[in-house]
């Protein structure tokens, strides 16, 4: 079967991510303004945000800081420091089209430290190379080997036994999925996978780095593969500090 989105599909999928966008300004806004912000109240913020535009999140959402935003699908619970990176991961789904859209930003209410600001810049890095890399007919596995050696030159060694994923730190997740009625669908991209970017695929590029004595970085954009290369379906600014 053709993964092939039509014009309608992508339609159906922008409206649903400008609906995420919206619910990540005000988890920022909120971030911003509040002297104790807490993950569960950025999560009742998204679903407050999502249920006024007719979505849902039938399988969560992220908001965790600190150490825990080293594991890659903790939700996040308690205050959220300052100067600590958090990892804000929203994946909604329209009631009305049944369609997901996904976005992920990593922020810091304050200064970062420089170690945290050297890994937020070079996972930046490592998205701007696997964007660049999109296009129909490239190898799934090639993206991802690409972000590795950049990660690897870096110096950020991905190692350790993971519960969830294969590694405990590092880049322990594939490069990004696709999107569609389902969060994950074909194509997979990550190091075993074989298959080859199809035009009319909706993927997400999603690059991150994770280690537990200083918590995780994490850039998401959701991508459309056209004929000639991509076109980012995601417009939200990338910005460590708030």
């Amino acid at each position: 079967m053709s993964r092939k989105k039509t014009q309608k599909q992508i339609v159906f999928i922008l409206e649903t991510q400008r609906i995420t966008e919206v619910a990540m300004q005000a988890v920022i806004d909120y971030l911003q303004l509040s002297k104790t912000p807490t993950s569960e109240e950025a999560h009742a913020i998204i679903d407050r945000v999502l249920a006024e535009h007719g979505c849902e999140s039938p399988q969560g959402y992220v908001v965790a800081g600190g150490r825990e935003s080293s594991e890659p699908h903790e939700v996040g619970s308690g205050v959220l420091k300052d100067c600590e990176p958090i990892v804000i991961d929203i994946f909604p789904r329209s009631k009305f089209t049944g369609y997901f859209a996904d976005m992920s930003r990593t922020v810091c209410i304050g200064t970062p430290p420089k170690r945290l600001k050297k890994m937020y810049n070079t996972v930046l890095d490592a998205q701007q190379l696997a964007i660049a890399m999109v296009a129909p007919g490239v190898v799934c596995s090639d993206i991802q080997n690409a972000v590795e050696k950049l990660f690897i030159k870096r110096g950020y060694e991905t190692s350790g036994k993971g519960k969830e994923f294969a590694y405990a730190e590092g880049f322990v997740h594939g490069i990004g999925h696709g999107v569609g009625t389902s969060i994950h669908e074909e194509p997979r991209i990550g190091t075993d996978t074989t298959g080859v970017l199809e035009e009319g695929d909706v993927i997400t590029i999603e690059p991150g780095l994770y280690y537990k004595d200083i918590g995780g970085v994490r850039l998401e954009d959701m991508l459309l593969v056209t004929s000639d290369g991509y076109r980012n379906l995601t417009n939200f600014p990338k910005k460590l500090e708030i």
